[in-house]
Protein backbone atom coordinates (compact mmCIF):
# COMPACT_ATOMS: atom_id res chain seq x y z
CA UNK A 1 0.00 0.00 0.00
CA UNK A 2 1.86 3.01 -1.19
CA UNK A 3 0.62 6.68 -0.77
CA UNK A 4 2.23 10.24 -2.02
CA UNK A 5 2.18 12.59 0.60
CA UNK A 6 2.01 16.80 -0.43
CA UNK A 7 2.14 19.71 1.08
CA UNK A 8 2.50 23.47 0.98
CA UNK A 9 2.03 24.23 -2.52
CA UNK A 10 0.84 27.96 -1.90
CA UNK A 11 -0.68 28.39 -5.18
CA UNK A 12 -1.27 31.94 -6.23
CA UNK A 13 1.51 33.24 -4.14
CA UNK A 14 3.47 35.47 -6.20
CA UNK A 15 6.97 38.11 -5.19
CA UNK A 16 9.03 40.23 -7.04
CA UNK A 17 7.99 41.87 -10.49
CA UNK A 18 9.37 40.06 -13.12
CA UNK A 19 6.94 38.38 -15.11
CA UNK A 20 6.97 35.02 -16.80
CA UNK A 21 7.69 35.42 -20.48
CA UNK A 22 5.49 32.72 -21.82
CA UNK A 23 2.12 33.18 -19.67
CA UNK A 24 2.80 36.76 -18.71
CA UNK A 25 1.79 36.52 -15.10
CA UNK A 26 3.91 36.64 -12.10
CA UNK A 27 7.04 34.76 -12.50
CA UNK A 28 7.05 33.28 -8.95
CA UNK A 29 3.71 32.48 -9.51
CA UNK A 30 4.45 30.88 -12.86
CA UNK A 31 7.02 28.91 -10.53
CA UNK A 32 4.56 27.75 -8.03
CA UNK A 33 2.28 26.12 -10.69
CA UNK A 34 5.17 24.55 -12.44
CA UNK A 35 6.36 22.80 -9.20
CA UNK A 36 2.92 21.13 -8.71
CA UNK A 37 2.76 20.06 -12.11
CA UNK A 38 5.84 18.40 -11.85
CA UNK A 39 4.37 16.98 -8.35
CA UNK A 40 1.08 15.56 -10.43
CA UNK A 41 3.06 14.25 -13.36
CA UNK A 42 5.35 12.31 -11.21
CA UNK A 43 2.42 10.98 -8.92
CA UNK A 44 0.10 9.57 -11.80
CA UNK A 45 3.19 7.76 -12.91
CA UNK A 46 3.59 5.98 -9.45
CA UNK A 47 0.11 5.29 -9.46
CA UNK A 48 -0.23 5.27 -5.53
CA UNK A 49 -3.20 3.72 -3.77
CA UNK A 50 -3.80 7.19 -1.94
CA UNK A 51 -2.53 10.91 -2.02
CA UNK A 52 -2.56 13.44 0.97
CA UNK A 53 -2.24 16.83 0.93
CA UNK A 54 -1.32 17.96 4.23
CA UNK A 55 -2.57 21.96 3.95
CA UNK A 56 -1.90 25.31 1.87
CA UNK A 57 -2.40 23.96 -1.32
CA UNK A 58 -3.17 27.80 -1.93
CA UNK A 59 -1.32 30.34 -0.75
CA UNK A 60 -4.77 32.49 0.55
CA UNK A 61 -8.18 31.68 1.82
CA UNK A 62 -9.68 33.97 -1.05
CA UNK A 63 -7.25 32.69 -4.10
CA UNK A 64 -7.50 34.60 -7.61
CA UNK A 65 -9.18 32.83 -10.28
CA UNK A 66 -6.05 31.42 -12.32
CA UNK A 67 -5.21 29.46 -9.29
CA UNK A 68 -8.41 28.01 -8.42
CA UNK A 69 -8.78 27.61 -11.87
CA UNK A 70 -5.30 25.23 -12.27
CA UNK A 71 -5.66 23.40 -9.26
CA UNK A 72 -9.20 22.41 -10.16
CA UNK A 73 -7.23 20.94 -13.40
CA UNK A 74 -4.38 19.14 -11.42
CA UNK A 75 -7.29 17.84 -9.32
CA UNK A 76 -8.72 16.54 -12.27
CA UNK A 77 -6.13 14.77 -13.36
CA UNK A 78 -5.95 13.13 -9.86
CA UNK A 79 -9.64 12.24 -10.19
CA UNK A 80 -9.43 10.80 -13.86
CA UNK A 81 -6.50 8.53 -13.14
CA UNK A 82 -8.92 7.27 -10.14
CA UNK A 83 -6.44 8.12 -7.26
CA UNK A 84 -7.86 8.81 -3.75
CA UNK A 85 -7.32 12.28 -2.83
CA UNK A 86 -7.76 13.81 0.24
CA UNK A 87 -6.90 17.33 0.91
CA UNK A 88 -7.12 19.22 4.22
CA UNK A 89 -6.60 23.40 4.56
CA UNK A 90 -3.75 24.73 6.07
CA UNK A 91 -3.51 28.14 7.67
CA UNK A 92 -2.95 29.70 4.41
CA UNK A 93 -6.05 28.90 2.87
CA UNK A 94 -8.29 28.89 5.77
CA UNK A 95 -11.05 31.70 6.47
CA UNK A 96 -10.35 33.64 9.92
CA UNK A 97 -14.71 34.04 10.01
CA UNK A 98 -15.57 30.29 9.28
CA UNK A 99 -19.20 31.79 7.97
CA UNK A 100 -17.46 32.99 4.60
CA UNK A 101 -16.76 29.57 3.42
CA UNK A 102 -13.93 27.39 2.23
CA UNK A 103 -12.76 27.71 -1.33
CA UNK A 104 -11.65 23.63 -0.78
CA UNK A 105 -15.88 23.06 -1.33
CA UNK A 106 -14.95 23.75 -5.05
CA UNK A 107 -13.59 20.38 -4.90
CA UNK A 108 -16.31 18.16 -3.57
CA UNK A 109 -18.06 17.81 -7.06
CA UNK A 110 -14.83 15.50 -8.14
CA UNK A 111 -15.03 12.15 -7.88
CA UNK A 112 -11.93 10.03 -6.16
CA UNK A 113 -11.48 13.71 -4.14
CA UNK A 114 -11.60 14.14 -0.41
CA UNK A 115 -11.19 17.38 0.84
CA UNK A 116 -11.34 18.87 4.72
CA UNK A 117 -11.86 21.86 5.95
CA UNK A 118 -14.25 22.06 8.88
CA UNK A 119 -12.98 22.18 11.86
CA UNK A 120 -12.94 18.28 14.04
CA UNK A 121 -11.70 15.07 12.93
CA UNK A 122 -12.64 13.46 9.54
CA UNK A 123 -12.16 9.72 9.05
CA UNK A 124 -11.85 8.75 5.69
CA UNK A 125 -11.61 5.18 4.96
CA UNK A 126 -10.02 4.06 1.67
CA UNK A 127 -9.60 0.33 0.96
CA UNK A 128 -7.89 -0.97 3.89
CA UNK A 129 -6.36 2.33 4.84
CA UNK A 130 -8.40 5.12 7.25
CA UNK A 131 -6.97 8.40 7.02
CA UNK A 132 -7.90 10.98 9.77
CA UNK A 133 -7.96 14.43 8.85
CA UNK A 134 -7.39 17.30 11.06
CA UNK A 135 -7.40 20.95 9.16
CA UNK A 136 -6.26 23.69 10.23
CA UNK A 137 -7.86 25.10 13.36
CA UNK A 138 -7.93 27.90 15.77
CA UNK A 139 -11.17 27.15 17.57
CA UNK A 140 -11.23 24.52 18.75
CA UNK A 141 -7.36 24.75 18.89
CA UNK A 142 -5.79 22.34 16.66
CA UNK A 143 -3.68 20.96 19.94
CA UNK A 144 -6.77 19.84 21.59
CA UNK A 145 -8.61 17.82 18.51
CA UNK A 146 -4.73 16.38 17.67
CA UNK A 147 -4.89 15.03 21.00
CA UNK A 148 -7.75 13.11 20.53
CA UNK A 149 -6.97 11.16 17.08
CA UNK A 150 -6.74 7.47 17.66
CA UNK A 151 -6.47 5.07 14.88
CA UNK A 152 -8.79 3.23 13.54
CA UNK A 153 -9.36 -0.81 14.36
CA UNK A 154 -11.68 -1.39 11.56
CA UNK A 155 -8.91 -1.25 8.85
CA UNK A 156 -5.23 -3.00 8.72
CA UNK A 157 -3.51 0.66 7.80
CA UNK A 158 -3.53 4.14 9.45
CA UNK A 159 -2.33 7.66 8.58
CA UNK A 160 -2.55 10.62 10.11
CA UNK A 161 -2.88 14.30 8.68
CA UNK A 162 -1.82 17.41 10.02
CA UNK A 163 -1.14 21.13 9.50
CA UNK A 164 0.68 22.15 12.10
CA UNK A 165 4.00 23.43 13.58
CA UNK A 166 5.93 20.30 16.11
CA UNK A 167 6.84 21.25 19.37
CA UNK A 168 9.21 19.12 22.15
CA UNK A 169 10.95 17.40 18.50
CA UNK A 170 13.14 20.55 16.99
CA UNK A 171 11.96 23.62 15.47
CA UNK A 172 9.20 22.82 13.56
CA UNK A 173 7.57 26.26 13.22
CA UNK A 174 7.26 28.97 10.34
CA UNK A 175 6.88 31.76 13.25
CA UNK A 176 3.63 32.96 11.78
CA UNK A 177 0.86 34.88 13.43
CA UNK A 178 -1.97 32.34 12.43
CA UNK A 179 0.17 29.03 13.01
CA UNK A 180 -0.94 26.10 15.34
CA UNK A 181 1.76 23.95 17.32
CA UNK A 182 1.17 20.66 18.31
CA UNK A 183 3.54 18.82 21.46
CA UNK A 184 4.34 15.87 19.46
CA UNK A 185 3.55 13.71 22.71
CA UNK A 186 0.09 14.27 21.71
CA UNK A 187 0.65 12.41 18.35
CA UNK A 188 -1.12 8.78 18.95
CA UNK A 189 1.95 6.24 17.82
CA UNK A 190 -0.65 4.14 16.37
CA UNK A 191 -0.72 6.00 12.81
CA UNK A 192 1.54 4.29 10.42
CA UNK A 193 2.20 7.51 9.22
CA UNK A 194 1.81 10.92 10.37
CA UNK A 195 1.86 13.25 7.13
CA UNK A 196 2.40 16.57 8.56
CA UNK A 197 2.07 20.27 6.54
CA UNK A 198 3.11 23.87 7.63
CA UNK A 199 7.37 23.34 7.64
CA UNK A 200 8.57 23.85 4.73
CA UNK A 201 11.70 20.99 4.92
CA UNK A 202 11.51 17.97 4.11
CA UNK A 203 12.03 16.14 7.34
CA UNK A 204 12.09 13.23 9.38
CA UNK A 205 10.46 13.93 12.78
CA UNK A 206 10.76 10.72 14.27
CA UNK A 207 9.92 7.03 12.62
CA UNK A 208 6.80 7.26 10.61
CA UNK A 209 6.39 11.08 11.25
CA UNK A 210 7.22 13.18 8.22
CA UNK A 211 6.96 16.67 7.13
CA UNK A 212 6.83 16.80 3.05
CA UNK A 213 8.10 20.01 2.42
CA UNK A 214 6.80 22.34 -0.06
CA UNK A 215 7.34 22.41 -3.49
CA UNK A 216 8.61 25.56 -3.79
CA UNK A 217 10.91 27.99 -2.21
CA UNK A 218 9.25 31.20 -0.45
CA UNK A 219 11.82 33.31 1.03
CA UNK A 220 15.88 33.02 1.64
CA UNK A 221 15.42 30.78 4.94
CA UNK A 222 14.91 28.03 2.59
CA UNK A 223 17.58 28.59 0.07
CA UNK A 224 19.32 25.39 -0.47
CA UNK A 225 16.43 22.86 0.58
CA UNK A 226 15.44 20.52 -2.03
CA UNK A 227 11.44 20.57 -2.93
CA UNK A 228 9.33 17.93 -3.79
CA UNK A 229 6.98 15.54 -2.31
CA UNK A 230 7.11 11.90 -0.59
CA UNK A 231 6.16 8.79 -1.41
CA UNK A 232 5.47 6.40 1.27
CA UNK A 233 5.53 2.44 1.35
CA UNK A 234 2.93 1.99 4.56
CA UNK A 235 3.91 -1.77 4.18
CA UNK A 236 7.59 -1.39 4.76
CA UNK A 237 7.61 1.84 6.43
CA UNK A 238 10.15 3.15 3.62
CA UNK A 239 10.03 6.96 2.38
CA UNK A 240 10.83 8.20 -0.53
CA UNK A 241 11.87 12.12 -1.10
CA UNK A 242 11.22 12.83 -4.65
CA UNK A 243 12.67 15.96 -5.79
CA UNK A 244 11.23 18.08 -8.21
CA UNK A 245 13.00 21.12 -10.69
CA UNK A 246 12.66 24.15 -8.91
CA UNK A 247 13.94 27.82 -9.50
CA UNK A 248 17.17 28.11 -7.33
CA UNK A 249 17.85 30.79 -4.65
CA UNK A 250 20.71 31.84 -3.65
CA UNK A 251 22.47 33.19 -0.35
CA UNK A 252 25.89 34.61 -0.89
CA UNK A 253 28.34 34.48 1.70
CA UNK A 254 27.84 37.45 3.85
CA UNK A 255 30.91 40.30 3.42
CA UNK A 256 32.01 41.83 6.43
CA UNK A 257 32.95 45.41 5.72
CA UNK A 258 33.70 46.84 9.12
CA UNK A 259 37.14 47.69 7.90
CA UNK A 260 36.28 47.83 4.37
CA UNK A 261 36.24 51.48 2.23
CA UNK A 262 33.38 51.62 -0.27
CA UNK A 263 35.86 51.12 -2.81
CA UNK A 264 36.64 47.66 -1.05
CA UNK A 265 32.88 46.87 -0.88
CA UNK A 266 32.46 47.55 -4.19
CA UNK A 267 35.10 45.10 -5.24
CA UNK A 268 34.43 42.68 -3.05
CA UNK A 269 30.71 42.49 -3.65
CA UNK A 270 31.87 41.78 -7.51
CA UNK A 271 33.75 39.26 -6.49
CA UNK A 272 31.02 37.39 -4.48
CA UNK A 273 28.40 38.18 -7.81
CA UNK A 274 30.89 36.84 -10.24
CA UNK A 275 32.09 33.80 -8.38
CA UNK A 276 28.36 32.43 -8.55
CA UNK A 277 26.07 31.25 -11.20
CA UNK A 278 22.96 33.70 -10.38
CA UNK A 279 21.75 33.89 -13.71
CA UNK A 280 17.74 33.55 -13.76
CA UNK A 281 18.13 32.53 -9.98
CA UNK A 282 16.55 34.53 -7.22
CA UNK A 283 19.68 35.69 -5.35
CA UNK A 284 20.45 37.53 -1.81
CA UNK A 285 24.07 39.59 -1.19
CA UNK A 286 24.29 40.50 2.53
CA UNK A 287 26.89 43.21 3.89
CA UNK A 288 27.25 43.87 7.63
CA UNK A 289 29.25 46.52 9.81
CA UNK A 290 28.99 48.90 6.97
CA UNK A 291 30.83 52.68 8.20
CA UNK A 292 29.21 56.06 7.92
CA UNK A 293 31.99 56.57 5.60
CA UNK A 294 31.83 53.59 3.62
CA UNK A 295 27.63 54.07 3.26
CA UNK A 296 28.07 57.55 2.25
CA UNK A 297 30.06 57.08 -0.64
CA UNK A 298 29.12 53.68 -1.66
CA UNK A 299 27.41 53.29 -5.09
CA UNK A 300 24.61 51.06 -4.29
CA UNK A 301 23.61 51.00 -7.82
CA UNK A 302 26.43 49.97 -9.37
CA UNK A 303 26.13 46.87 -6.83
CA UNK A 304 22.69 45.61 -8.03
CA UNK A 305 23.57 46.56 -11.45
CA UNK A 306 26.09 43.52 -10.62
CA UNK A 307 23.26 41.14 -10.03
CA UNK A 308 21.24 42.33 -13.07
CA UNK A 309 21.66 38.50 -14.40
CA UNK A 310 19.23 37.26 -11.60
CA UNK A 311 15.48 36.95 -11.83
CA UNK A 312 15.60 38.71 -8.35
CA UNK A 313 18.57 40.18 -6.70
CA UNK A 314 18.37 41.59 -3.17
CA UNK A 315 20.97 43.72 -1.58
CA UNK A 316 21.34 43.91 2.18
CA UNK A 317 23.40 46.48 3.63
CA UNK A 318 23.68 46.64 8.18
CA UNK A 319 25.14 49.66 8.59
CA UNK A 320 27.64 49.90 11.74
CA UNK A 321 26.83 52.19 14.00
CA UNK A 322 29.11 54.88 15.66
CA UNK A 323 29.98 55.90 19.23
CA UNK A 324 28.04 58.94 18.91
CA UNK A 325 25.10 56.82 17.37
CA UNK A 326 24.79 54.25 20.08
CA UNK A 327 25.59 57.12 22.88
CA UNK A 328 22.18 58.60 21.16
CA UNK A 329 20.14 55.48 21.22
CA UNK A 330 17.00 55.59 19.24
CA UNK A 331 16.90 59.67 19.32
CA UNK A 332 19.56 59.34 16.19
CA UNK A 333 17.98 59.08 12.40
CA UNK A 334 19.28 56.61 10.59
CA UNK A 335 18.20 54.77 7.25
CA UNK A 336 15.43 53.52 6.85
CA UNK A 337 16.41 49.91 7.44
CA UNK A 338 18.38 50.67 10.45
CA UNK A 339 14.89 52.40 12.15
CA UNK A 340 13.44 50.01 11.09
CA UNK A 341 15.39 47.04 12.27
CA UNK A 342 15.78 50.13 15.89
CA UNK A 343 11.98 49.42 15.71
CA UNK A 344 11.69 45.45 15.65
CA UNK A 345 14.24 45.06 18.11
CA UNK A 346 11.95 46.86 20.30
CA UNK A 347 8.94 45.10 19.85
CA UNK A 348 7.45 42.65 22.53
CA UNK A 349 7.62 39.73 20.76
CA UNK A 350 9.37 36.73 20.30
CA UNK A 351 12.63 36.81 19.14
CA UNK A 352 11.96 33.90 15.93
CA UNK A 353 9.12 36.47 14.95
CA UNK A 354 11.41 39.39 15.01
CA UNK A 355 14.01 37.66 12.71
CA UNK A 356 11.07 36.72 10.52
CA UNK A 357 10.28 40.85 10.10
CA UNK A 358 13.96 41.22 9.94
CA UNK A 359 14.31 38.94 6.80
CA UNK A 360 11.16 40.02 4.87
CA UNK A 361 10.72 44.15 5.89
CA UNK A 362 14.23 45.51 4.31
CA UNK A 363 13.93 43.95 0.68
CA UNK A 364 10.84 46.49 0.56
CA UNK A 365 12.08 49.24 2.03
CA UNK A 366 15.13 49.12 -0.49
CA UNK A 367 12.40 48.68 -3.42
CA UNK A 368 10.60 51.93 -2.07
CA UNK A 369 14.34 53.95 -1.82
CA UNK A 370 14.88 52.90 -5.13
Amino acid sequence: MRIVHISDTHLGFGAFSKLDPEEGINQREADMYNAFKQVIDETIQIKPDIVVHSGDLFDTARPQNRAITFALNQMLRLSEAKIETVLISGNHSTPRIRETGSIFSIFEHLTHMHPVHDPGIARIVIGDVTVTAIPHSASPPLSQVVSTARPSFDTGKNVLVIHAGLLGAGDYRMDEFNEQLVPIESLHEGFDYVAMGHFHKFEKVREGVYYSGSTERLGFGEAGQKKGFAEVDLDSGKVKFHEVRTREMLDLERIDASRLSSSEILEASRDRISSADIEHKIVRLAIKDVTAESYRSLDLQSIRRLGGAALHFELKIDRAESEEQRALGTAQIGSLTMEFQRYVASLDIPEQKKRRLLEIGPPYIAEAEE
